[in-house]
């Protein structure tokens, strides 16, 4: 205790009688220290953003899985149905932008001719209440990896034909991308 009454009596000292300047540019040291140290508490917008997105997918999943055993459940001879559907990749959010192409063409002897051609695209940006933020476009769904249907009638050759033509069809995947199986 006597050490930090010590340290808080020459800091009291110190700021009676210091030059301004150097009592200045302690202040801002010391300020920027401690926005150093808070910073490490502050969470990127892009992993935010890269997180809901994640959870997104993995509510996406669950759901198209429901949805799968629910309708596979309702072909017959396929009785109790377990669905798990891979991704391919997250939901990928598409921006407006604006496009702004430049041709020049240039002959100085009626033979060589020079052409440029350049390009720019920026993002369209809205004012929100968070900001300035760039317009989104369009939202693209995940696309499905693979799917693996495990039924009681996985080992009947025609029940896996109807199971195997709804799934494919639902979600507009290829017969190489689904699994199905007899329950143990």
């Amino acid at each position: 205790m006597g050490g930090k009454n010590a340290f808080a009596a020459r800091l009291a000292e110190f700021f009676k009688t210091g030059d301004r300047k150097i009592k200045i540019i302690t202040i801002l040291g010391l300020a920027g220290i401690l926005l150093i140290f808070l910073s490490q508490f502050a969470v990127p917008r892009k992993t935010e953003d890269q997180s809901a997105s994640q959870l997104d997918s993995v509510a996406y999943t669950a759901a198209l899985q429901e949805q799968l055993s629910e309708l596979i459940g309702r072909i017959e001879g396929a009785g109790k149905t377990t669905v798990f559907v891979t991704l391919q990749n997250d939901w990928e959010t598409l921006y407006a932008s604006e496009e702004k192409t430049d041709q020049d063409s240039q002959s100085s002897d009626g033979e060589t001719t020079s052409q440029r051609l350049s390009r720019e695209e920026n993002y369209v940006l809205v004012d929100g209440s968070d900001g300035r933020s760039a317009l989104v476009r369009t939202r693209l769904e995940p696309v499905v990896k693979g799917v693996v249907v495990v039924c009681e009638g996985g080992d009947d050759p025609l029940t896996v034909s109807r199971i195997l033509e709804a799934v494919t069809t639902a979600l507009a995947i290829s017969s190489a991308k689904v699994c199905i199986t007899k329950c143990a």
